[in-house]
C-alpha cells in the first residue's frame, strides 16, 4: 500500500497492512462488546480496539495524520477503510449506529464521532459520575459486583481526564461497605501497603468466611430446636381381633332391686 509513510527510513517502523487480513478478521471475537450509552462499556470498547489497530499498525488511519482524500485512489487503503468502518458500525448498539452514519465519513471521522459521544461535555459528565462515585455504597451487593461498579466509574471518569487515584478508589470502598464488614474494616489497617485491589481480595475471603459461619449459626440453631421437641408417644396398642367363631356374650342385664323388708 503506497502511503506517505513508506519511506519511512526508520528501522522500528511496523510493517504495512494486509487489506485481506484486516477484510477477513472476525471482529466479535477481538471486540467483545458492544458500545451502549446506557452502560459502562465505553471504556473496555476503546481498549480493545486501541489493542487491535496497534496490532495491525491501522492507527493512522483513526489518530488524522493522513489525509483521507489524498489516500481515495489506493485500493488497499480503501478496503482497509471500509474494513474499519464495518468493525465500528457492528461493535456499537443501534442508537449509537444512527446517530454517527453518515455515507461520506472517513474512518477518523466515525472514530472520532463515537468517541465524542463518552468524551463531550466535560464538565457535565464529570459532576454526574463525580456524584455517582462518591454516592456508591454496597448495600446489598457482593464484594466482586460493589468493586465492580467503582471500577466502572473510575474508568468512566478516566476517560475525560478526571484519573481518580488508588487511595480514592480503596477511601471509596471502605465507606461504602455495609453493616456486616464493619469489624472487617476495623481491621485493615492491620495490613502493610494497603491497595484497592489487595483489599478487595481481602473482603472476598472475608465475605466467604462470613458466609460459611452464618451457614454453621443455621444448621446449629436447626439441629437444636430439633433436640428440644418432645418425641412423639407411641400409638396405643389395637386390641386383638377375636379368634374365628367366638362370639362374645352380651353384657348381663343389671340386677334388680331387693324387695323392701316387712315389718315384723
Amino acid at each position: 500500500m503506497a502511503s506517505p509513510h513508506s519511506s519511512n527510513s526508520n528501522p522500528f517502523a511496523g510493517p504495512e497492512p494486509d487489506a485481506t487480513a484486516v477484510h477477513d478478521l472476525d471482529i466479535h471475537t477481538r471486540v467483545p462488546i458492544k458500545l451502549d450509552q446506557s452502560n459502562s462499556s465505553y471504556y473496555a470498547w476503546k481498549t480493545y480496539f486501541n489493542l487491535l489497530l496497534h496490532e495491525y499498525h491501522l492507527l493512522e488511519h483513526v489518530d488524522g495524520t493522513i489525509d483521507g482524500d489524498l489516500m481515495a485512489g489506493d485500493p488497499d487503503w480503501a478496503a482497509i477503510e471500509a474494513s474499519l468502518i464495518r468493525w465500528f458500525y457492528l461493535t456499537v448498539s443501534p442508537d449509537i449506529f444512527h446517530t454517527v452514519v453518515s455515507e461520506d465519513d472517513d474512518v477518523c471521522a466515525v472514530w472520532t464521532k463515537i468517541n465524542n459521544l463518552f468524551t463531550g461535555n466535560k464538565l457535565q459528565r464529570l459532576v454526574f459520575l463525580q456524584q455517582e462515585f462518591f454516592g456508591c455504597h454496597q448495600d446489598d451487593s457482593s464484594i466482586d459486583d460493589y468493586c465492580m461498579r467503582l471500577e466502572r466509574l473510575a474508568d468512566e471518569l478516566r476517560d475525560i481526564g478526571a484519573k481518580v487515584s488508588d487511595e480514592l478508589m480503596l477511601s471509596t470502598l471502605t465507606t461504602g461497605l455495609n453493616e456486616d464488614f464493619g469489624n472487617a474494616a476495623s481491621n485493615l489497617s492491620l495490613l502493610l501497603n494497603p491497595t484497592f485491589h489487595s483489599v478487595a481480595a481481602y473482603l472476598c475471603l472475608e465475605e466467604r468466611r462470613m458466609k460459611k459461619v452464618k451457614a454453621r449459626v443455621h444448621h446449629t440453631a436447626l439441629a437444636a430446636g430439633t433436640s428440644r421437641r418432645a418425641p412423639p408417644s407411641a400409638p396405643p396398642h389395637p386390641r386383638p381381633p377375636a379368634p374365628l367363631g367366638f362370639f362374645p356374650l352380651p353384657p348381663a342385664p343389671p340386677a334388680p332391686p331387693a324387695p323392701p323388708r316387712q315389718p315384723q
